[in-house]
C-alpha cells in the first residue's frame, strides 16, 4: 500500500532525515547531543499530544484522550516523554483505536538550535455501525515542531495518512483517496472524514505548532472524533516550573507485551498550579487483556500558591480490579501525594488519603501482614503503599500487583507523584 502524504504546512529547513537525527540524539546514538541533555535550554519548551479525542453526540462527559502526554514546562534539552495504549474503545459506540503512541522530546541541534517535538502515531481507527459496515483508517501520524536558532523562531507541522477503506456488510471493500483540505469525503450513513486543521504562529517571542491529522464525524450519533493531535512550543525566556507531578489510575507492563498500558487516565500538574481548583479526569473502565478489567479510574490534582507557602496534591483512584473473572478482586484503591513548601524553602510531604479497600482471592477475604506484602500462590503478589520520598516531594503506588504466571506482568494502581521545586 502506498502511503499518501497530506502536507498541512510548508516544509521548513528541517528534513525528514534531520528529524531522524534529532530523535536519535535523544536516545543516545549521537553522543555530542546526548551529553548536552539536562543543560538549560535558555527557552521554555512545551509539547503535548494524543491519539483520539471524542466529543458531542453520545459521548459521556469526562471522556478521555487516548495516549495523552505533555511536557508542561520544559526548560532543558534532552527531555523525553512517551505514552501508549495497545487498544482503546472509543466512547459513544464510535468504534476502536489500536496501537496508539505519543512521543515528545526536546533536543539541541549541532548549530545550537533548541527544538521541541510532538508526534502521535495511531496504527488503526475502526468506525463501525451495525448493519452499515465499518470504516478503517490506518497509519495516521501527526508531527509538530517548534524551535529557535540563529535566525529566530520557527514552526512546522506535517501529517501522513496511510489508507481509508470502507468495508460493507457484504461485497468488496472500497478504498478512498485521502481527503484534501476543504474537500471531505463522506460514506453515506456512516461517517464524514476531513483533513484536520494545522496552526502555526511565529513571533519575536516564540513559536507554536499544532496539528490534528483528521476530523471524523460519525453520522448515526453525531459523535466528533479528532485523530492524531500534536502540539509544540518554544518560548522566549526560561519559565521555571514551581509545581511538578502526575496522577493516574493505572499503568502496567509485561515482558511479553500481553499486558501493556500507559498511565490511564493521566493528569499532569501544570508548573503554575491549578489556582486552587480540583481538576479531574475519569473513565469508566479499561481492559488490560487476558481477563484483567479495571473499573472506575480517576486522576485528580490541585495546587495553590499562598503568600507564605505552596501546596500540591495528586490523587490516583481505582474503584476495582478483577483478575481472572473473580480469581482476585480488589476495590477502593487510592494513592495520594501531598507536598507543602514554606516561604523559607522547607518541604514537607506525606501520603495521607492513600487507602485500600477489600481484597478477595477465590472468594476468600485477604488482609495485609506487617510486611505489606501478600502472595497468592500461582496467581499474584500484592504490595501496598510503595513510597519514594525525595528532597522536593513524594510519590506513592497504592497497590502493585505482580502476576505469577510467568509473564512478569506488573500492574500499578492508584499512582500519584507531587513535587514543589
Amino acid at each position: 500500500m502506498t502511503t499518501t502524504v497530506v502536507a498541512l504546512a510548508t516544509t521548513s529547513a528541517l528534513s525528514i532525515a534531520g528529524l531522524g537525527a534529532a530523535q536519535a540524539a535523544t536516545t543516545g546514538s549521537a553522543g555530542s547531543v546526548e551529553r548536552a541533555a539536562g543543560r538549560d535550554a535558555g527557552f521554555a519548551l512545551k509539547a503535548a499530544g494524543y491519539g483520539t479525542r471524542a466529543s458531542g453526540g453520545q459521548v459521556p462527559a469526562g471522556s478521555r484522550d487516548t495516549a495523552f502526554m505533555a511536557i508542561g514546562c520544559g526548560t532543558k534539552v534532552g527531555m523525553e516523554r512517551e505514552n501508549h495504549e495497545a487498544e482503546a474503545t472509543l466512547p459513544g459506540g464510535a468504534g476502536t483505536a489500536s496501537a496508539i503512541r505519543t512521543d515528545l522530546w526536546t533536543v539541541r541541534s549541532k548549530d545550537g538550535g533548541v527544538h521541541s517535538y510532538s508526534r502521535n502515531r495511531t496504527a488503526k481507527i475502526v468506525l463501525a455501525q451495525s448493519g452499515l459496515g465499518e470504516v478503517q483508517i490506518s497509519a495516521v501520524t501527526s508531527l509538530s515542531h517548534a524551535w529557535h536558532d540563529g535566525q529566530g523562531f520557527h514552526a512546522e507541522t506535517k501529517v501522513t495518512v496511510g489508507d481509508i477503506e470502507f468495508v460493507p456488510p457484504s461485497g468488496d471493500p472500497q478504498h478512498f483517496e485521502i481527503p484534501t483540505p476543504g474537500q471531505p469525503i463522506e460514506i453515506p450513513g456512516l461517517a464524514k472524514i476531513t483533513v484536520g486543521q494545522s496552526k502555526k504562529s511565529v513571533t519575536s517571542a516564540g513559536a507554536t505548532a499544532e496539528a490534528n491529522a483528521l476530523r471524523v464525524t460519525f453520522l448515526p450519533s453525531a459523535t466528533r472524533l479528532t485523530v492524531g493531535h500534536s502540539a509544540a512550543q518554544a518560548l522566549d525566556g526560561i519559565k521555571h516550573g514551581t509545581f511538578h507531578g502526575f496522577s493516574t489510575g493505572t499503568r502496567s507492563t509485561a515482558a511479553d507485551d500481553s499486558i501493556t498500558s500507559g498511565r490511564t487516565p493521566l493528569s499532569l500538574l501544570p508548573c503554575q498550579g491549578t489556582n486552587g481548583k480540583l481538576r479531574t479526569k475519569a473513565i469508566a473502565d479499561v481492559n488490560l487483556g487476558d481477563q484483567i478489567v479495571v473499573q472506575g479510574l480517576r486522576s485528580q490534582q490541585k495546587a495553590s500558591q499562598f503568600p507564605g507557602k505552596s501546596v500540591a496534591m495528586e490523587r490516583g483512584t481505582v474503584a476495582s480490579i478483577n483478575l481472572g473473572d473473580g480469581q482476585l478482586v480488589v476495590d477502593g484503591i487510592i494513592g495520594q501525594a501531598n507536598v507543602t513548601r514554606s516561604g523559607s524553602g522547607g518541604v514537607t510531604s506525606d501520603i495521607k488519603g492513600t487507602t485500600l479497600g477489600t481484597i478477595t482471592a477465590n472468594g476468600e477475604p485477604q488482609s495485609f501482614p506487617d510486611s505489606d506484602v501478600i502472595e497468592i500462590p500461582g496467581v499474584a503478589k500484592l504490595e501496598r503503599n510503595i513510597v519514594d520520598k525525595t528532597k522536593f516531594g513524594i510519590s506513592v503506588i497504592s497497590l502493585r500487583i505482580t502476576l505469577l504466571d510467568g509473564r512478569a506482568a506488573v500492574i500499578d494502581l492508584g499512582v500519584a507523584q507531587a513535587r514543589i521545586r
